[in-house]
């Protein structure tokens, strides 16, 4: 089965999806997305995927009520038509179609986007060895946990940390404050404590943030959600990122300098295994 796309009422293959060069996506990026994770057609943390699209929604001046489709439905339909074991559906809603002005002449239908594809593997090897990150001023605007599709500042940053050989980048501002990474939240260790910034506007509220927070107080580990500096993720024991693609993803060095020994460290391998845990768990049907 090709990857496809649901596109305002049809399916398609994604290779043949289209929408007009005057959708408000297109011309201003007003819109926002979910990326939800499927195992065996089911959407693991659909409710709080579904709460922040909401959230999302509300502070650009949208509804989720507005829609002309049931999204549940749609994701039901668009898992059973792809029937990969492991999905990775992309939403998107944007304003609707209308002629190019920064003005919003009136109500339109909103455009609702989503594809339907295999989740992205992350090879063991990868994993083992973690991800080499480098810091970068953040230049993003002040509502970050808005999950908006302008992403420009997101992608120069990680195109740029290819390039120069790291895995990723991390927005850092000019104080010296941790924010995130291009597309993930993130986390370290001290004293073994898990420490993490907290949820401001200034960061994407992660799903998986909140599954790891729940992980580890499940098994006994202190949390802290606080303001995070460079130079407590430059001398913290263990760091990592969490997405919904990338699960628990060790770091294991920032600006080329190795944190610990680095390797992934005791606490980051724990939490991911809790969190497969989580995971088998709910994809495990209801006896």
């Amino acid at each position: 089965m090709p990857d496809i796309a649901f596109v305002n009422g049809t399916f398609c293959p994604a290779s043949e999806a289209v929408i007009s060069i005057d959708d408000r996506g297109f011309q201003f990026a007003d819109s926002v997305y979910e990326v939800v994770v499927a195992f065996d057609g089911k959407p693991f943390g659909m409710d709080a995927h579904l709460t922040r699209l909401r959230q999302s929604l509300k502070l650009t001046d949208m509804s989720l009520d507005d829609l002309p489709y049931d999204l549940n439905a749609v994701i039901a339909d668009g898992l059973a038509q792809c029937a990969y074991p492991e999905a990775m559906v992309y939403l998107q809603i944007t304003r609707g179609v209308q002629p190019r002005s920064h003005v919003v002449s009136g109500p339109v239908p909103l455009t609702l986007v989503a594809t339907f594809r295999p989740k992205p593997v992350i090879e063991a090897d990868k994993r083992r060895s973690g991800l080499s990150v480098v810091t970068v001023e953040d230049p993003r605007w002040a509502h970050c946990e808005i999950k908006t599709t302008a992403l420009l500042p997101n992608v120069l940053a990680k195109n740029r940390a290819r390039n120069d050989g790291f895995d990723d980048a991390i927005f850092v501002t000019t104080s010296g404050e941790i924010r995130e990474a291009t597309s993930a939240n993130v986390f370290f260790v001290r004293n073994h404590t898990l420490v993490t910034p907290a949820a401001t506007r200034s960061i994407l509220h992660g799903v998986t943030r909140r599954y790891i927070l729940q992980c580890a107080r499940s098994i006994n580990i202190p949390v802290e959600e606080r303001s995070v500096n460079i130079d407590d993720l430059a001398s913290a024991e263990e760091a990592f990122l969490s997405s919904t693609t990338l699960d628990v993803m060790p770091v294991t060095s920032v600006n080329s300098k190795p944190i610990a020994d680095g390797n992934p460290g005791p606490v980051t391998l724990k939490l991911y295994d809790t969190f497969v845990d989580l995971l088998n768990r709910e994809r495990t049907p209801a006896k």
